[in-house]
């Protein structure tokens, strides 16, 4: 019996001393599994990542990353699990790169491996680049026209009143995408013609297939000078000129159309000749290039002190707004100063400004805009860049408040000068326009942002890069 509780006893101690054991070798073995990575981030092949790890993981570990480049120290990384990148020069060349494990209590483990950097340099543009992007009617007399010979527009052309009267054609868009597709962008009208249903012509929902229901491609032979539309519908300028005729019935709408294309130096015109067999038609199309300079849309910025007073230039110390009055003068931050491209300003006042009591509303409050200063003059405008200097022609153009002109602040609407001229300092990334406008007595200073398009407003695409997508467990 003593041999027996005495072998128990045995076995129990040493079953005892078998998760010990494992344990303790557990902790003090070597960093096990260390691999990583490496990934090429970007067209060109310099820019490279490296991600670590270890089987199993563990975050307490340190990797150090050499990307072995010799011509620099700076090419070392530490992480503890996120990727860490490095850019090689510009020049195809093979590096060997060096990760090393860390731990508290455990043996440092390293591991190398080769990699060859492959630099590609960007291709010239291709002819269809030169094309890519939105073109429209130039909004001039003349933009298009027909007549015996090319570049022949005797028998008939716009006039300079078209462009308001055929608004809806001057605002058609003809696409040409860097995939090769294209579309015609017409909106909810377009102008229409007999043959379309539509006598006397008038502008009018795009008739089928001229409505961009298809699926259109182009071709542009840059050498031979020729435009190539593919795609039952699709169409540049006017949708009854194809090569062989004018369409008397949409039905009869051709699989393509070729058109002659001369590119100008700076590639923002086109001009487009086709020969429909009794004769040419011609076009214009310009560019439909960003806004540059102060160009666009702009509003007060919506924080404090975007306008204010004060004995001197940039000095607010008069009078300022407060970050409450971006709430409760709404319908002042939402006023937009449009600086259109063709010279023409506008004030787009909304339904209701600010007024104050020279317009007849006291206490100051929101109301309906008051004439001259209500967007219904023809104003235009001129941005001297050089000068720091902005001038607004037309009774009631202005920026920021109506009442501050450049020798009074108006205390009667009938009051308002032909012009105003106002200081102006246009940022770098030019999104923030500085107004300043001595008025005699004092110097008032308005702080305006462009009204710009949501950031990711746009077409987006996977990068076509090594690691541009993959999966994790963080």
């Amino acid at each position: 019996m003593k041999l027996l509780n005495k072998g128990i006893y045995i076995l129990s101690f040493l079953l005892l001393s078998i998760p010990f054991a494992c344990t303790e070798e557990e902790d003090f073995s070597i960093i096990a599994g260390l691999d990583f990575t490496v990934a090429t981030l970007n067209a060109e092949g310099t820019e490279t990542g490296v991600l670590p790890t270890t089987v199993p993981g563990d975050g307490r570990i340190v990797y150090t990353v050499d990307f072995g480049d010799p011509e620099t120290e700076e090419d070392i990384f530490q992480t503890s699990g996120p990727m860490v990148t490095y850019t090689y020069p510009e020049e195809s060349k093979t590096y060997t790169i060096t990760v090393t494990a860390a731990l508290d209590g455990k043996e440092d483990v390293s591991i190398t491996k080769e990699h060859s950097v492959v630099f590609k340099v960007d291709k010239p543009a291709t002819p269809t680049s030169q094309l890519e992007g939105r073109w429209k009617l130039s909004p001039t007399a003349g933009a298009f026209g027909v007549g015996p010979n090319k570049n022949d527009v005797s028998w008939w052309s716009n006039g300079t009143a078209d462009v308001t009267t055929r608004a809806c054609l001057f605002d058609d868009e003809y696409v040409f995408n860097a995939d090769g597709s294209f579309q015609n962008v017409l909106g909810a009208d377009t102008w229409l013609e007999p043959w379309q249903g539509t006598d006397p012509e008038a502008c009018g929902a795009p008739v089928f297939p001229h409505d961009n229901s298809g699926d259109f491609t182009y071709t542009y032979d840059a050498s031979a000078g020729t435009i190539t539309l593919n795609g039952k519908g699709a169409f540049l300028g006017l949708a009854k000129v194809t090569n062989t005729t004018q369409l008397t019935s949409p039905s009869d709408a051709p699989d393509s159309v070729t058109y002659l294309a001369e590119l100008s130096a700076d590639g923002n015109t086109l001009e487009i000749d086709i020969n429909y067999g009794d004769g040419w038609w011609s076009f214009t199309l310009v560019r439909d290039v960003p806004p540059t300079g102060v160009q666009g849309s702009w509003v007060l910025a919506p924080e404090a002190a975007a306008l204010g007073v004060g004995p001197n230039k940039n000095d607010v110390s008069w009078w300022s707004n407060g970050a409450a009055d971006v709430t409760t003068r709404a319908c002042l931050f939402d006023d937009e100063y449009v600086f259109n491209a063709d010279g023409s300003f506008q004030n787009v006042l909304g339904a209701d400004t600010w007024l104050e009591p020279w317009q007849g509303t006291d206490p100051e409050a929101c109301g309906a805009p008051v004439f001259p200063h209500d967007n219904s003059g023809d104003f235009t405008y001129t941005y001297d860049a050089s000068a720091g200097t902005i001038t607004l022609n037309g009774k009631g153009a202005f920026l920021g408040l109506a009442k501050v002109t450049n020798t009074t602040q108006l205390t009667s609407p009938s009051d308002a000068p032909d012009s105003v001229t106002y200081l102006a300092e246009l940022s770098a990334d030019g999104n923030t326009l500085e107004i300043d406008i001595n008025y005699g007595d004092g110097w008032w200073s308005f702080t305006l942002v462009k009204d710009v398009p949501p950031a990711i407003e746009g077409r987006w695409k996977l990068s076509p890069t090594a690691g541009a997508f993959g999966v994790g467990p963080n």
